[in-house]
C-alpha cells in the first residue's frame, strides 16, 4: 500500500493511493493521524486493508497537494558514505557514519527548497528512506525487517561549506547538523510504500537530476551497509521508535563532483518502485 498525507480543499487528510486517486481513511480512522496508524499497525493493518479494498478512491492525485508523509518523526537519522567511492578509501571496514537531522528540516515532495543566504553552495543527495513501524533496541539484523513499516524517497539536502565549518582547524568544529538541518533540507514522499509491497532487501534504482541534467544514479543494492544492518546498528546507537526516519546514504555523483543548486532549478529525485520528488529551488 502507498500511504499519503495530503491537503484537499483546505483540509489535511491521509489515505492510500489506488491508481490515480486516493482512498481517504478518515471515515475509518477518525481523528487519528498517519503516525498513530503506523504505531498501531499490527492491529490496524487488517481493517485498513479491508477498507481500502471495499471503498472507492475519491480524491484524485491531480487535485490534491501531497505533503510529507511523516510530519512529526521522533528523529531523522542520516548515514554518511554508504556507497562505494573510487579513491575514497576502504568504506567496507568502517562503522556506519551516523548523524541527526532536525524534524524541522522535513519538507513535502514538491515543496520549495530555500537556499540559505549564508550558504556559499547547497547540494542534493538522493536517498532511500526507511520508516520504522515497530520500536526496538539492539535489534538483530535478521529481525530488522520486522521493524520496518515501509520506504520513501528522500533527499538529504546539504550546505557543504557550512557543514565543514572550521573543521580544518579542529575536528570538533565540524558543523554537520547545521549544514544539513536548514528548514526544507529533507524533502520526503511522495508516499510511504509499505514493506509488504516492496522487494527486500531493496534493490531500487535511484537517480537525481537538476533540471534535465543527470547528476547521480545508482542502486540501493550497492550500499556498503545494507538496510538490515543499518536498522540494527542504529537501534544499538539510539534505539528506534515508531515513525523514525532513516536516510540510507547517497551514491557519489557522476564525474565525481556535485552540482550546486541554483534558484530556478528543480531538484528531481527518483527511486524506481518507491516514488519521485520534484522540489523547486528558490532563494531568500
Amino acid at each position: 500500500m502507498k500511504f499519503v498525507r495530503y491537503e484537499f480543499n483546505g483540509q489535511i487528510s491521509f489515505g492510500v493511493v489506488r491508481g490515480d486517486a486516493i482512498v481517504s481513511l478518515e471515515p475509518l480512522i477518525g481523528e487519528l493521524t498517519l503516525e498513530d496508524v503506523i504505531a498501531d499497525w499490527a492491529n490496524r493493518r487488517g481493517p485498513v486493508a479491508r477498507y481500502v479494498d471495499e471503498n472507492m478512491a475519491t480524491d484524485k492525485l491531480s487535485d490534491v497537494r501531497l505533503l510529507a508523509p511523516i510530519a512529526d518523526p521522533p528523529k531523522i537519522v542520516g548515514i554518511g558514505a554508504n556507497y562505494p567511492r573510487f579513491g575514497g578509501g576502504d568504506l567496507e571496514t568502517s562503522s556506519p557514519v551516523l548523524f541527526l537531522k532536525p524534524k524541522s528540516s522535513i519538507a513535502g515532495p514538491f515543496d520549495p527548497i530555500i537556499l540559505p543566504p549564508e550558504a556559499p553552495s547547497v547540494i542534493g543527495e538522493v536517498e532511500l528512506a526507511i520508516v520504522i513501524g515497530k520500536p526496538g533496541h539492539r535489534i538483530a539484523p535478521s529481525q530488522a525487517v520486522e521493524h520496518i513499516f515501509g520506504f520513501m524517497t528522500a533527499n538529504d539536502v546539504t550546505a557543504p561549506e557550512i557543514l565543514l565549518g572550521e573543521s580544518h582547524k579542529h575536528a570538533l568544529l565540524l558543523q554537520q547538523a547545521r549544514g544539513k538541518g536548514f528548514p526544507g533540507f529533507c524533502p520526503t514522499g511522495p508516499w510511504i510504500e509499505t514493506i509488504d509491497a516492496a522487494s527486500f532487501p531493496p534493490a531500487f534504482r535511484l537517480e537525481q537530476r537538476i533540471g534535465d541534467d543527470l547528476e547521480i544514479e545508482g542502486n540501493t543494492a550497492d550500499m556498503v551497509v545494507g538496510v538490515s544492518e543499518l536498522v540494527a546498528d542504529i537501534s544499538c546507537a539510539f534505539g528506534l521508535q515508531e515513525n523514525d526516519i532513516i536516510l540510507t546514504g547517497s551514491p557519489p555523483p557522476l564525474g565525481g563532483k556535485r552540482i550546486p543548486l541554483r534558484a530556478g532549478d528543480i531538484l528531481r529525485t527518483d527511486i524506481d518502485g518507491v516514488g519521485s520528488l520534484a522540489n523547486p529551488i528558490v532563494r531568500l
